[in-house]
């Protein structure tokens, strides 16, 4: 039998798109077996130590991670206890459990008080030496960790490494921006640059902090790291100038009426349009659209203010619940709303109703930077919503020629959830 033309065409399209979805995702994978440098590289923190500027995620140096970028001059409790006393109202300690299950990689508020609570995560080490005897030295996993944010949403993550030498006076932290990925099932890094502004803001002004300022170590390996270092010197003998917290308004629990919102604002909408454009195709553009925006959105929003209502529950409890709603309601309400429509506008309508959800989605976390290997997934998830509208859409399901569009759509839709679940296997 001979193969249409246009179905020749749709395969072309989705091969396209998986090979840049693997090559993309390889090219952008760093290789465990690069050389790094070691004890050339190890800098002085203190009269009696020295610290190699990195993470790392085993026990040796060809696992580096992200860099470190802020050293605490002080006491290691006090370092601690005056991060977690300005925490906001209502926030409690991380339970064990609530443990980041992301894979190795080496992958902004404004004020001075945060809400810095114990978080944990995947474990990351750092190597410390003595200065007299650099190749003696030891690894250590994290002293604490802490967070500012929620699990499901956007938050700013420290791991802190104290001195493990007693009399030493010094805490190495690690701070990055992470938001939760619904592909991923797992936080994504975004940021250690302004986690580290952050973190600078909450020791500046501070009767108890002498001095903050930044020296160059020249750990730039990896993500946005430039090299500088915050150092900051706590006066152990000003006591703690009071909580200067600041109770922002949740905001997440509006965002759960956003599904219905969304649906009911596009049908207002498309009976508001001019009558020379008031017609089936515009209302059901509104429709697709709109149902793929308030759906994403509502997972995301709906996750962030369980979470806050149920403060003691596993967030991972919660993400499973909302998990489904992503993965079968995004194409149902693709096939369902693009019923009425030519294929190019159920194609570009679908397409660009799921780029905007991520759109309004990132900029409601405030996430800026994203690793190459999330648009390429992105734009490859788009492509197979948009296959999918294209086998509803009515010129399609009333043409006698079966061209597999829905079958491609929802193989590439799989692949697409498949691919960044990988790691688990």
């Amino acid at each position: 039998m001979a193969i249409d033309r246009r179905t020749l065409i749709a395969f072309g399209a989705l091969a396209l798109v998986l090979v840049v979805l693997v090559l993309g995702s390889s090219a952008t994978t760093p290789s465990s077996g690069a050389a790094v440098d070691r004890q050339e590289q190890l800098v002085t923190v203190d009269e009696d130590s020295s610290l190699w500027p990195y993470t790392s995620s085993a026990t040796k140096f060809e696992e580096r991670t992200l860099a470190l970028n802020v050293v605490v001059a002080g006491d290691p409790a006090d370092t601690r206890r005056h991060l977690k006393q300005r925490s906001r109202g209502g926030w409690n300690e991380t339970a064990p459990e609530q443990e980041d299950v992301s894979a190795a990689s080496s992958d902004e508020a404004v004020g001075t008080s945060t809400a810095w609570g114990s978080a944990d995560g995947s474990t990351r080490y750092v190597y410390v030496a003595s200065d007299d005897d650099p190749s003696s030295g030891r690894w250590l996993d994290e002293s604490y960790q802490l967070h500012d944010g929620e699990y499901l949403g956007s938050r700013h993550h420290i791991r802190a490494y104290a001195s493990p030498d007693d009399g030493d006076e010094w805490t190495a932290m690690q701070a990055h921006r992470e938001h939760w990925d619904w592909f991923r099932l797992s936080h994504t890094v975004t940021s250690a640059e302004d986690s580290q502004q952050y973190v600078e803001r909450e020791f500046m002004g501070r009767r108890y902090v002498s001095n903050v300022s930044r020296d160059y170590l020249g750990n730039d390996r990896g993500f946005d790291s430039d090299g500088w270092v915050t150092s900051i010197e706590i006066d152990t003998d000003v006591g703690n100038d009071g909580d200067d917290t600041d109770d922002g308004s949740p905001v997440h629990l509006a965002m759960i009426g956003l599904l219905p919102g969304a649906l009911l604002g596009g049908r207002v909408a498309s009976r508001t349009v001019p009558r020379e454009f008031d017609s089936l195709r515009v209302r059901h553009s509104f429709l697709l659209a709109g149902s793929l925006i308030g759906l994403y959105l509502f997972v995301r929003f709906g996750a962030i203010a369980v979470e806050a209502r149920l403060g003691s529950l596993d967030p991972r409890f919660i993400a499973g619940a909302f998990y489904p709603l992503l993965v079968i309601g995004l194409p149902v309400c693709t096939y369902y709303f693009a019923r009425p429509l030519d294929r190019p506008t159920a194609f570009a309508v679908s397409s660009v109703g799921f780029a905007t959800a991520i759109l309004l989605d990132y900029t409601a976390l405030g996430v800026t930077r994203l690793p190459v290997t999330v648009f390429v997934h992105r734009f490859s998830t788009a492509i197979a919503l948009g296959f999918i509208a294209v086998g509803a859409s009515h010129a399609e399901r009333i043409d006698p020629e079966d061209h597999g569009f829905v079958r491609m759509g929802a193989l590439l839709w799989g692949v697409t959830l498949l691919v960044p679940l990988l790691r688990f296997l």
